[in-house]
């Protein structure tokens, strides 16, 4: 068998592949077709800047992932392009980027991989995101997977990551353009590779990547059969400040630098949170029938801050009252001057005693600078990205400590100067899914309850928004809480659990996932590695059934 013109590469995929040297043939095919890729002009794809055959075998991992960090992935096609590249009107390139892997063992289906953060990377689209998908990902899984730098990339410096924000395009193509215009290059690519259109098509995303995954049922709803909405930023600006109200909150007990900055680290000590963890545990662990180290039933646990406060002539088990009124106001959550929510309260839960909770919440104790993710990432956001129009402080963390609420909160709600403001190009807020729950769409949502940036508590409030629009709302959304987990992953919890075949199961047969079983990793943070749990659609608890061994999903059922 002579290797056939790239274009005619689809017949291979009708042979059946008996023996090695016919499976030779056609990797030989598949790669040549690969390579044909390069440079040929697809409708919507933009330009193909470049497509090489990738052979089974792991790919090295990118920062933040641990240095040798490497992941699983079958013999496959890579494809990077960009769209629509421009000039800004800040006299900077612009373009939406792309990247595309087309597994050789193609399972028919589309999976778009969300991003994260302000995006400005283009991430290895392997089908990774915190928790939630088949093992080892969904590339290997046989899924074509896309992934988007949406529409710019980071510059150097420790205002990088915001530049952006200081082009009103490149802030649309962030919020929600660049959602439709590389799914349509993902699809265009798909077509003309394997030469038939992609049957399902998925979106999963955490955190950024769960906001572009409600974005994409409000604004497109006929793009994705099905989305997972994990740690959703839907109100992210809001959020945002909610993080800088926590600052502000911890900046007034923190120790000084010896530049005479704020020891933000060292406001509150391991042991400080540790002692909160366990007041948490002793009044709320038990609320599911057992006490396990777990916080299943969050509409059972009332817990009171107050208990924190050490007594006179109390020197154990207690925080020093300045420092208890400190975590009690992070997790009442930011106020305005009438005393109004700027976002939401937060859930009690052990996780906060965990490293992926600290490092957003206060950071490294005696950091020659504050490192606290919500001092790296979050004021310029709020300045740069969300501000309409933008400002642009000379140092981040003094502009931090004296950001008003009542003064600062409108500068996100309203565009102004040209700029749609964060909550115009960033929020997902809205409850009409009238189409997307009309073709058959699915939602799954997914959220720690120990999330130290966007609060499980307004994930809860959107479904609650959807049940009062949609009496049905359970026939096409689901959401599972996830006791103890931080940020996407992490914390004490069993956060290694698929929710994307779940996903697919619900659109493929119709079968709704009432659980979705999930497993504690071995981590230094998790006491009980191995360690197996039901994970619950809301709201419906994880109780234990009063017998058996408690390490074991089995013994407990959902109430």
């Amino acid at each position: 068998m002579r290797h056939r013109r790239p274009a005619s590469f689809p017949l291979v995929l009708v042979f059946a592949i008996a023996g090695s040297a016919a499976h030779a043939q056609a990797s030989g095919a598949f790669e040549q077709a690969c390579n044909g890729l390069a440079g040929r002009q697809i409708d919507g794809a933009g330009r193909i800047v470049q497509a090489a055959f990738a052979p089974a075998g792991p790919v090295d991992l990118l920062p933040p992932a641990p240095a040798g960090a490497k992941a699983p992935a079958p013999a496959h096609c890579l494809v990077r392009g960009k769209i629509n590249e421009r000039t800004g009107i800040d006299g900077k390139p612009y373009a939406i980027g792309y990247e595309l892997r087309l597994p050789e063992s193609w399972n028919g289906k589309f999976f778009f991989q969300g991003g994260g953060g302000t995006d400005g990377v283009l991430r290895l689209a392997l089908g990774v995101i915190g928790s939630g998908v088949t093992p080892p990902n969904a590339l290997s899984n046989g899924y074509a997977v896309a992934s988007t730098d949406s529409g710019h990339l980071d510059e150097p410096g420790s205002l990088g990551s915001y530049m952006f924000g200081l082009d009103p395009q490149a802030r649309a193509d962030k919020g929600y353009n660049s959602i439709p215009t590389t799914a349509a290059a993902a699809r265009g690519v798909i077509g003309a590779f394997y030469g038939k259109p992609a049957k399902r098509s998925y979106f999963v995303g955490c955190s950024n990547g769960g906001r572009q995954a409600m974005a994409a049922t409000q604004r497109y709803p006929d793009l994705f059969d099905g989305v997972i909405a994990a740690a959703p930023a839907y109100r992210v600006p809001l959020a945002a400040f909610d993080g800088v109200g926590g600052i502000q909150a911890v900046m007034k007990i923190a120790p000084k630098l010896p530049d005479g900055g704020p020891d933000i680290g060292s406001a509150l000590s391991d042991a400080d949170l540790r002692t909160a963890a366990d007041a948490v545990l002793a009044q709320c662990d038990g609320a599911d029938g057992v006490k396990d180290g777990m916080v299943q039933n969050l509409a059972a646990c009332t817990f009171d801050p107050a208990v924190l406060a050490c007594k006179p002539g109390q020197n154990s088990a207690c925080l020093a009252p300045e420092k208890a009124a400190a975590l009690a106001a992070i997790f009442k959550g930011t106020r305005n001057g009438k005393g109004e929510p700027v976002y939401s309260t937060w859930p009690w839960d052990p996780g906060l005693a965990s490293p992926g909770w600290r490092a957003w919440k206060l950071g490294t104790p005696q950091a020659p600078r504050p490192n606290a993710r919500n001092v790296t990432l979050v004021p310029g956001s709020i300045a740069y990205a969300f501000m309409a129009p933008p400002e642009k402080p000379a140092d981040l963390i003094d502009w931090m400590s004296h950001v008003d609420f009542d003064r600062d909160v409108p500068k996100v709600m309203k565009g102004a100067g040209g700029f749609e403001s964060g909550m115009e190009f960033e929020a997902a807020t809205s409850t009409d899914l009238d189409r997307f729950r009309a073709h058959g769409g699915k939602m799954i949502f997914a959220h720690g309850t120990a999330d130290p940036i966007f609060s499980a508590y307004d994930t809860i409030a959107y479904l609650k928004q959807l049940e009062a629009r949609y009496p049905d709302t359970r026939n096409f959304a689901r959401l599972f809480l996830v006791p103890g987990m931080n940020h996407c992953a992490g914390g004490p919890a069993t956060d290694l659990f698929d929710a994307l075949t779940a996903l697919d199961t619900w659109v493929e047969k119709g079968e709704a996932p009432e659980v979705i079983q999930a497993k504690a990793k071995n981590a230094p943070d998790v006491p009980w590695p191995g360690r197996t749990r039901p994970l619950c659609a809301w709201p419906k608890v994880a109780t234990y059934k009063g017998e058996g061994d408690i390490e074991t999903a089995e013994n407990f059922d959902c109430r």
